[in-house]
């Protein structure tokens, strides 16, 4: 395992892509700004968009870090260099997990730098939002954007191997990412006899991004913060379970 570790973060280390993933990170940010009305406390404790952002990138990243090994038909040399799958698969897991903290991390610093650029002392971190100060609201939603990143990296490597087409992935993660939310809210209201089972629907599980900062959400997710964190860990082990499985079958 250890071996495969080391492998995998000396080939992720080497490639462009990382540095590219929080160059588009900063990019993304800034457009957030450019299209909204007005940088607002709500935009400060979301990171000017960096966690939907974040969800995204990692979407793309998972899904190349399987398929790239299929198609560079570099899978068969892993597979003879190591005579255990799970442990190649886990590797590949813990790297992309490894990878959405910096990513997050970068988010964050950019967040103070953008702030104290564009609106310097308007606002303080220190201020009341929801309960919470500006800061600590942030560092809420980005660790619940952490937490649904275990899911959403899970989700997306079974969907890469079962599909087996890059766009096709990304396209059903954008989905995920910018209707799951509504999806999951129209169906609760749509049958509100069910809305205590549907609440625990994958889609819902995108507002966690949200929630741990904003009480207020759990009356559209009808779902307490401890149940939307457990939520999304049993999926994220229930996909990753999932995954292994699909992987250690595939053939070369």
């Amino acid at each position: 395992m250890k071996i495969d570790l080391l492998h995998e973060f000396y080939k992720f280390a080497h490639r462009r892509i990382p540095l590219y993933g929080i160059l588009i990170l900063l990019g993304l940010m800034l457009y957030t700004i450019g299209t909204s009305y007005k940088i607002s406390p709500y935009l400060l404790t979301q990171g000017f968009g960096a966690g939907q952002w974040a969800i995204i990138i990692i979407i793309a990243l998972s899904v190349d870090m399987i398929s790239m090994e299929y198609r560079d038909h570099t899978m068969a040399t892993l597979m003879y260099k190591t005579s255990n799958k799970s442990a190649l698969y886990t590797a590949k897991f813990i790297v992309l997990v490894i990878y959405s903290i910096l990513l997050l991390a970068c988010g964050v610093l950019f967040s103070f730098i953008i702030k104290g650029i564009l609106v310097g002392s308007r606002y303080y971190w220190l201020e009341n939002y929801h309960g919470h100060s500006l800061i600590n609201a942030l560092l809420l939603n980005v660790g619940g954007t952490l937490i649904y990143l275990l899911f959403i990296v899970a989700f997306s490597l079974v969907l890469i191997l079962l599909i087996k087409n890059n766009a096709t992935v990304i396209m059903i993660g954008l989905a995920i990412g910018f209707l799951g939310a509504d999806l999951s809210s129209l169906a609760m209201v749509a049958f509100p006899s069910l809305k205590a089972i549907l609440a625990w629907n994958p889609l819902n599980m995108i507002n966690i991004i949200s929630q741990l900062s904003n009480n207020d959400m759990q009356k559209i997710t009808y779902l307490t913060n401890s149940q939307l964190i457990i939520a999304n860990l049993i999926y994220a082990a229930l996909f990753f379970g999932i995954g292994l499985s699909i992987f250690k079958k595939r053939a070369i």
